[in-house]
């Protein structure tokens, strides 16, 4: 497990989204994060095996 406690929303793409965006994302507490990571979760449950170009990366981020 990493350090890091924002390591779940990098490996979704937290670095492309904008300086104000991660910003937001950075400031979370450790029980929001866990309700993001959870809802990421989620998605990726729920989204099909292989997925068409049109939705690139089905992410929070």
């Amino acid at each position: 497990m990493s350090d890091d406690p924002l390591a779940p929303l990098r490996a979704a793409g937290l670095d492309r989204l904008p300086e104000a965006q991660r910003a937001v994302f950075e400031q979370l507490t450790p029980e929001e994060m866990a309700v993001v990571s959870s809802i990421q979760e989620r998605l990726n449950a729920a989204a099909p095996d292989v997925e068409g170009q049109g939705n690139l990366i089905n992410s929070l981020c």
